[in-house]
């Protein structure tokens, strides 16, 4: 069996991160090969994400904080998010081979986990915005991926959640690549920052199907250890070729391999050296 891409986790000390909602996975920093999630510090990041937001407001169009049209407005949001109780932000970086070998660290946008209950270990990945110049390449995948290892494995998810506004079609497919379930609709869910309604997609992933299993589990004990459950099932060679996380792994690479080749520099910062 091969063995998983690169991952590694860090936990950050309490000044280095503006919120304690993941139990003592709070501040948790997650890196892969190509891919850095640095956990959210409002002073420090608000500043920074902005550079790169203040061109591209049009992000902001179908999230339900938007316009963010001003710094005042994009930092008040920020700050807000920062006193939810059920979220957990990170600054998405991305990076590139320099000439002498070292890797060359570039923001790029922002992800959260939403909705987090560790007493029920559901979660939902949302509060994603990207720089542009990174649409279509393999950073919202690997970024994607990166937060449903670390929900599987650090914080023993029995299921992580991907909704998107009914006009997002992007979105929506992005879903569906990312291997979550189309689980429905919540007609007149919200209302958007225009006052029109919005209808919401709803996709899930549950971990019987991120680890390969033939059949639900119905043991959800805290502290049940579903990293060495699932490792043990791969010892059998039970369910290799059916993991979600393969699949994912291999829709990656497909993308570093055929996708839109990543951009030479992000509003003026070289990605390359």
């Amino acid at each position: 069996m091969a063995a998983k891409p690169f991952i590694k986790y860090k936990v950050l000390s309490e000044p280095e991160y503006s919120q304690q909602t993941l139990g003592a996975n709070s501040g948790t920093q997650i890196e892969t090969e190509q891919i850095k999630l640095v956990p959210f510090l409002l002073e420090r990041d608000a500043p920074l994400l902005w550079e790169i937001a203040k061109n591209s407001t049009h992000l902001f169009r179908l999230m339900t904080f938007g316009p963010l049209e001003t710094y005042e407005a994009f930092y008040k949001a920020k700050a807000k998010f920062c006193t939810l109780t059920d979220w957990s932000n990170w600054v998405c970086y991305v990076s590139a081979p320099t000439v002498d070998g070292n890797k060359n660290w570039v923001i790029c946008g922002h992800v959260a986990l939403v909705d987090i209950s560790l007493l029920h270990r559901h979660f939902e990945v949302g509060g994603v915005w990207l720089h542009p110049s990174v649409h279509g390449t393999f950073v919202v995948v690997e970024t994607t991926y990166a937060l449903l290892r670390f929900s599987y494995e650090k914080l023993q998810a029995g299921r992580v959640v991907w909704k998107t506004h009914h006009r997002n079609m992007a979105s929506q497919k992005a879903a569906v690549k990312l291997g979550f379930q189309f689980e429905g609709i919540h007609r007149k869910h919200m209302v958007d920052s225009d006052g029109l309604w919005r209808n919401t997609y709803w996709y899930g992933m549950t971990d019987d199907e991120w680890f390969g299993r033939e059949q639900e589990t119905e043991d959800a004990r805290r502290g049940l250890d579903v990293v060495a459950a699932a490792a043990a099932l791969l010892d059998q060679g039970e369910v290799e070729s059916k993991q979600q996380q393969k699949q994912l792994e291999e829709l990656i690479a497909n993308r570093k391999k055929s996708g839109k080749p990543l951009p030479s520099s992000i509003d003026g910062k070289p990605l390359f050296d």
